[in-house]
C-alpha cells in the first residue's frame, strides 16, 4: 500500500512540474511590450495632459499619506460623493484601502511622485493610468481613472 502512495505522489509531483514548464515565462522584455502604452483607438484622442492627470492622483495620495479624507473627496467627480450615503460608502471601502496604501505608490513621501506604466484614452473626457505599485514590485499596475469635468481632471473609478 506504501508503495502504490509513493507512485501515485510521485505521479502528481511530475505532472505538476510538466504544467509549470508550459507556462509563459514573462521577462523583462515581455513585460514591457505587455504594457507598453497603445495607440488610441479611432476616433478617440490620444490621453490628457499627463501632467494635469497626475496632478490630480498626487493630491490624492498626499491626502491619502495625512489621513485627509474631505482632501480626497476634492479630487472625486462630484457625482461619486454627493449625497451622505455615498460618501458614507467610499469612506468605509474605497478610502479605507486608499488611504492604507498610498504610500505604496510613492517612492518619497516629501516629495510623491508617481510612476505611470500606461496611460489609455477610454474617450474625449475619460482617461486610465496604470500606477506602478513601488512596494510590490511584482504586482500589476493599478488602473485608476479620471474624467475631465468643467476642465478638471477628477478621478472617477480608484483601484490603487
Amino acid at each position: 500500500m506504501k508503495l502504490h502512495s509513493i507512485l501515485f505522489a510521485s505521479l502528481a509531483v511530475a505532472v505538476s512540474v510538466a504544467a509549470l514548464l508550459t507556462l509563459p515565462v514573462w521577462t523583462d522584455a515581455a513585460y514591457a511590450e505587455a504594457v507598453k502604452p497603445s495607440a488610441p483607438a479611432e476616433g478617440k484622442p490620444a490621453a490628457g495632459d499627463t501632467d494635469a492627470l497626475q496632478a490630480t492622483v498626487i493630491r490624492a495620495i498626499v491626502a491619502g499619506l495625512a489621513g485627509n479624507f474631505d482632501k480626497y473627496l476634492v479630487e472625486l467627480l462630484p457625482d461619486r460623493c454627493e449625497t451622505a450615503e455615498q460618501k458614507s460608502q467610499l469612506q468605509r471601502y474605497e478610502w479605507k484601502r486608499f488611504s492604507g496604501q498610498a504610500a505604496w505608490y510613492v517612492a518619497d513621501p516629501s516629495k510623491p511622485t508617481v510612476t505611470v506604466v500606461r496611460k489609455q484614452a477610454i474617450n474625449a473626457t475619460k482617461i486610465k493610468l496604470f500606477i506602478k505599485d513601488l512596494k510590490n514590485k511584482d504586482a500589476m499596475p493599478r488602473p485608476i481613472e479620471l474624467t475631465q469635468k468643467d476642465g478638471k481632471w477628477l478621478i472617477s473609478a480608484n483601484s490603487l
